[in-house]
């Protein structure tokens, strides 16, 4: 039977920190509604991408490989765990101020056909209101996995290969199955490159803090 202190220890584990992620994500659904006024940030550019529905499986596959990925840095290498679960929570919480004051939508394609791809894509429409797209957490989170990968010293080159082609196929997904238009996109990079920065000297500041503080208590 699990004592107090065990279940203390349970509840103290790190991978619950991944919990996280599902409390953001139910705020995501609270505020995905329909606002008094909204933007098109649509370009020419995005008229140059086609729908393609194949898309829809990178696209939908984004979840299962945001958690997998999380839980092998923990495994892999915990400092770029704690770094990239750090950054994805400041980045989607700085998303979600986004949302509040500048709401965003995108123009979907019409959908032909029963097939089981047109019926994933469906799904997705259905489900998730053309809301709350600049900046794209999918992009914003999947870059975060890949720039951890790609400066982690514990992770192989293989690992870093898989990880980045994932990623990419996940960002390119957002433009093709029409979720989100190219400023959504690079907009969700570059926040997710500016705090993973950022996340990285505050918490290498935070363990200098406490590091200087032990070698203070000790040399009393």
């Amino acid at each position: 039977m699990l004592t107090k202190e065990g279940m203390k220890r349970v509840l103290a584990h790190p991978l619950w920190m991944l919990l996280a992620i599902p409390t953001l994500g139910l705020i995501y659904t609270l505020i995905n509604q329909e606002p008094v006024q909204v933007w098109m940030l649509y370009t020419d550019l995005d008229d140059l991408i086609p729908f393609m529905k194949v898309f829809i499986i990178p696209y939908a596959i984004w979840m299962p490989f945001l958690y997998l990925t999380f839980i092998f840095f923990y495994f892999k290498d915990r400092p770029t765990y704690y770094r990239t679960l750090l950054a994805y929570v400041i980045s989607v919480l700085i998303c979600y101020v986004i949302y509040a004051i500048f709401q965003t939508t995108v123009p979907r394609a019409e959908l032909q056909g029963n097939d089981l791809l047109s019926w994933l894509v469906q799904f997705v429409y259905t489900n998730d209101a053309p809301f709350n797209c600049f900046p794209s957490i999918h992009c914003l989170s999947s870059y975060l996995l890949f720039r951890a990968a790609t400066q982690s010293k514990s992770i192989g080159r293989g690992t870093k290969i898989g990880i980045g082609i994932i990623t990419w196929s996940i960002i390119l997904s957002t433009l093709f199955v029409k979720q989100h238009v190219v400023m959504d996109v690079f907009a969700g990079i570059m926040l997710g490159h500016v705090i993973f920065g950022w996340a990285g000297r505050l918490l290498k500041s935070r363990s200098k803090a406490v590091y200087e503080e032990q070698r203070s208590y000790l040399s009393q």
